[in-house]
């Protein structure tokens, strides 16, 4: 019997894959899917199946992927179902064009696409879009591309912004001026200049949308000032161009000759004429002069003919300012100014208040208040009140005077005013052969206001120029001792020490009576319970051959805050004047069971310190 071969032609039609074989027993199949990746990106591109029967060894040739590079053909054998990977490398890559709104990033054209090859450099180039302004023109590179990019234009959006002018009088357009401009931009616009119109101000605009910017121009009218005098004469014409809605002040010129009208206030709907009339007038000369002729001011003014004008002075400091006066025709007015003594007796009042003898007090005064209530100038009005206001007089022993006497009287050379030789006082003899005596009741700095008791005559006197008499009325001294010693001769330091004492004449106007009033310093190291010390039976003792002492008037405890203790001693004036040319002592105890001390003093006129 014949076998027959069976030949069975197995057709794999799926992407080129062709296996022939011979009839034999049914075997297994599987599939087998091939998976195309970006070999760079790892992103699958495209999967391929095709089945096959196991154990068998097949050959694949891969398909063609459109901007990729195909693999070879390879040979793979079935054993089960599963996948192979092909990495396919990218020949071109995609580059996105964009073209985006700045403000908002709204696109505002459809994108467009290139392809780039891999590994160069692709550059692209903004295009116009309608409405819109590219942010840049230049020109955009992508070097060395490996992958899928983007590109993105930005642009600006275009708005108009319109410049309208227009007149406010009419309310119509003197012009349009329009512009292109981008979002967001700001704009100086600056008006254009409009015949016989003001010119608006600028105007800054921010851009956002269609704009319109609106400039008002306010009409300007022409005033036309003509003036004229009140005799017909034309004195001249000017004009003036006013803003439409604003009143303007016509201020009139001077014109020699003729009085200057005043000003008007006009406010113009049109074109328009303004006249002023000039009256004719007369000048007046105003010269104001103090009484000592000095020329405080000059001015002129002017009056219209056949009117009074009024010539009112003015103010000077210093002077009292005169009465007005009414002038109806040229000419020079003289205002006299006296100088303005309202308050002239108040430096004279305070200083004749100061004292007791006011009669003489005015007397010694009587040159100064001359010479201010006199003064015709305002200099000399101002020295003679400063002189007065910085004097001050000192009363020589209250209402006791001080009698002062000269070795030659021919030098008593003096006037009414210190340091002035005005004035000479005229020497005298009494009835009995004796040289005048003088009386001085006031001092003031070096000077003595003195008088002649037998002329009665009164002047200023250097106090160098005087002597003293025996009479003492009213005289201070004030004596130091540096003697300090007890009977022992052991300097006394355990309480304190004689620091000085004065010797005052005159006391309430007794001519015969003195006080010597000593004043112990306590010393600041003491060493005594002082609390307890009592500074007594104090008594001043005058070496005039035989002693003569005094008690003191009282005794004080010296107590530990107590810096100064004081002893009086009243005595007559005679007693008190050998103390210029004898020596002296203080004796004084102190507590219950107290030692005599001794503090000399010395007599010696060189120890005179002060005499007030």
């Amino acid at each position: 019997m014949r076998k027959t071969m069976v030949l069975t032609l197995l057709a794999a039609t799926s992407f080129g894959l062709v296996t022939v074989g011979q009839a034999h027993a049914a075997t297994a199949s599987y599939t087998t899917t091939f998976k195309y990746v970006d070999a760079t990106t790892n992103k699958t591109l495209k999967t391929v199946k095709t089945t096959g029967s196991k154990n068998k060894t097949y050959t694949y040739k891969p398909v063609a992927i459109k901007y990729y590079a195909t693999p070879a053909k390879l040979s793979y054998k079935v054993t089960k179902a599963s996948t192979i990977t092909l990495k396919v490398k990218a020949t071109y890559r995609k580059a996105t064009i964009k073209y985006v709104d700045r403000y908002n990033n709204a696109t505002i054209k459809t994108a467009t696409t290139k392809m780039v090859p891999v590994g160069k450099t692709a550059s692209f180039t903004p295009v116009s879009v309608s409405g819109y302004q590219v942010t840049s023109t230049a020109t955009k590179k992508l070097a060395n591309v490996k992958l899928d990019s983007t590109v993105t234009f930005t642009y600006d959006k275009l708005f108009k912004l319109t410049q309208n002018m227009v007149a406010m009088d009419t309310k119509k357009s003197l012009g349009t001026s329009s512009q292109t401009v981008k979002r967001g931009q700001t704009v100086t616009l600056t008006p254009k200049l409009v015949a016989d119109y003001v010119t608006p101000p600028v105007q800054k605009i921010q851009v956002n949308k269609d704009t319109t910017a609106t400039f008002n121009y306010q009409r300007l009218y022409n005033v036309t000032i003509n003036s004229v005098g009140s005799d017909g004469a034309k004195l001249g014409s000017t004009n003036q161009a006013v803003q439409q809605g604003k009143s303007v002040t016509v201020t009139p010129k001077a014109y020699p000759g003729y009085a200057t009208p005043i000003s008007q206030k006009v406010a113009p709907t049109k074109d328009m004429m303004v006249t002023l009339t000039y009256p004719k007038f007369y000048t007046v000369n105003v010269v104001e002069k103090a009484a000592d002729g000095t020329v405080l001011a000059t001015r002129s003014m002017q009056g219209q003919a056949g009117k009074s004008v009024q010539v009112t002075p003015a103010a000077h400091s210093g002077y009292v300012t005169p009465a007005s006066q009414m002038v109806d025709e040229a000419g020079t007015v003289t205002l006299l100014y006296q100088v303005d003594q309202t308050n002239q007796d108040e430096a004279y009042d305070r200083l004749i208040a100061s004292v007791d003898n006011q009669d003489q007090a005015k007397a010694a005064l009587a040159a100064y208040k001359s010479d201010y209530s006199q003064a015709k100038s305002l200099s000399a009005y101002q020295a003679a009140q400063q002189t007065i206001s910085s004097m001050t007089l000192t009363e020589l022993g209250g209402q006791a005077m001080r009698v002062v006497d000269s070795y030659d009287s021919d030098d008593l050379i003096a006037g009414t005013e210190i340091g002035a030789t005005d004035a000479t006082m005229v020497d005298g003899v009494d009835d009995t052969g004796v040289d005048d005596t003088y009386t001085a009741y006031f001092a003031t700095g070096d000077y003595f206001w003195v008088v002649n008791q037998t002329t009665k005559q009164g002047a200023w006197v250097k106090s160098d120029l005087l002597t003293t008499d025996d009479v003492r009325n009213g005289e201070k001294y004030t004596y130091e001792s540096s003697i300090h010693i007890d009977q022992q001769g052991t300097q006394v330091s355990n309480l304190g020490h004689l620091a000085n004492y004065d010797v005052q004449f005159g006391i309430d106007g007794d001519p015969d009576e003195a006080i010597v009033k000593v004043v112990f310093a306590r010393n600041a190291t003491t060493q005594s319970d002082s609390s307890k010390v009592i500074m007594q039976d104090g008594n001043f003792v005058i070496n005039n051959g035989p002693k003569v002492m005094f008690s003191s008037d009282s005794d004080e405890i010296w107590t530990a805050d107590k810096a100064f203790y004081t002893l009086t001693f009243t005595m007559d004036a005679e007693d008190a004047s050998l103390l210029e040319t004898h020596t002296s002592y203080i004796g004084y105890g102190f507590g219950t069971s107290a030692s005599f001390l001794v503090e000399l003093t010395s007599g010696d006129a060189a120890n005179k310190i002060a005499a007030a």
